[in-house]
Order: C-alpha cells, then structure tokens, then sequence
C-alpha cells in the first residue's frame, strides 16, 4: 500500500512573532480584528489562546479570558 503526500496539510504557526506578523500583516491588508482567528485557522494549526492575546495587545486592551459579569440584579424589592 502505497502513502500519499498530502499537499493539503497546514502548517504550524506557533512562534509567537510569527503569529504576531501575520496578524499585523492581516490587518493592514484591511481584515477586521474579529476576523483574524477565523482566517489564521483556515490555513494553520495555530495556538488560539496566544492569537487572543496578540490581538488584545494590538487592541490596547487586558487580554483575559474572564470577562468581569456586570452585577445586575432582576430581583424586587418588596416591602
């Protein structure tokens, strides 16, 4: 039985600078930020976590994964 070479295989991109040129290279090609994941996995094995946080940075914002929940109450108070 014969192996076939799979010329559709991706790559991995897994440096972090690697990772961070093709975001900034994305974006100053006019992908929104949003977008950028969905088209890195398209063609890469690429570590998501660290795509997040590339673009939090880019974005000026604290790359968490947690989001604080607004403490909102539908509660009534009843005297």
């Amino acid at each position: 039985m014969a192996r076939t070479v799979d010329d559709c295989a991706k790559r991995r991109l897994v440096e972090r600078d690697e990772i961070e040129f093709a975001i900034r290279f994305m974006t100053s090609r006019g992908v929104k930020h949003d977008d950028v994941p969905v088209q890195l996995a398209r063609y890469y094995y690429v570590d998501m976590d660290e795509v997040n946080a590339i673009l939090a940075e880019i974005a000026g914002r604290p790359a968490t994964a947690d989001k604080p929940k607004p403490a909102t109450s539908r509660l009534r108070n009843v005297a």
